[in-house]
């Protein structure tokens, strides 16, 4: 799936809605903000997230009055989140809205819109994974939910074991296989 397709079927709702802090936000601009109040003209939406420890990480598109500005990733709770903007004109935007709250130079990365993305995503982890996650799952091509797992290390020993689940097909059969054999579709509309 294309980008540009990808980002007209996010799923705006409160679910996969994250509230944009200013402070957060400039960061991006690398400018130096303390006010985190709430504000409302920059919206994020998950279209692909999951857990890490105890934060919400994945992908996401940003919103500017409704319109979409920008496309980011961040794939682990302490990794960075990149964002790359739809155009220069977003960019531009968005800065300037920023720049109300404070002034400094920036770096800038533009998404490439033409750029292929996977239309789906795999979790390593079942803590990592929302309840959306657990009725949504994909395995060999069909759809399952997660029923229960097994943690990824043996009582007895403390040895590392792959972590599995327990997966519920259409026509009641279940399964155990790992966590990594599944893969999750994004929260995009049809």
């Amino acid at each position: 799936m294309k980008v540009k397709d990808l980002i007209t079927k996010v799923n705006k709702i409160k679910q996969f809605e994250e509230t944009v802090y200013i402070g957060e936000i400039a960061e991006h601009f690398d400018l130096v903000i303390y006010n985190w109040d709430e504000q409302t003209r920059l919206i994020s939406y998950y279209f692909g997230n999951w857990y890490c420890t105890d934060s919400t990480v994945g992908y996401k598109v940003y919103f500017f009055d409704d319109k979409p500005v920008a496309v980011s990733s961040q794939l682990g709770r302490k990794s960075d989140e990149e964002i790359e903007w739809i155009s220069k004109e977003c960019y531009q935007l968005v800065k300037e809205y920023i720049l109300s709250f404070y002034l400094k130079e920036d770096i800038i990365q533009i998404v490439d819109l033409e750029q292929e993305f996977d239309s789906m995503l795999s979790i390593d982890y079942y803590c990592q994974m929302f309840e959306h996650h657990r009725k949504n799952a994909i395995y060999n091509g069909e759809s399952v939910k997660i029923i229960n797992h097994k943690d990824s290390f043996n009582d007895s020993n403390l040895k590392f074991n792959p972590e599995t689940v327990k997966i519920q097909y259409s026509n009641n059969k279940t399964e155990w296989v790992e966590t990594t054999e599944l893969r999750f579709p994004f929260n995009l509309t049809v």
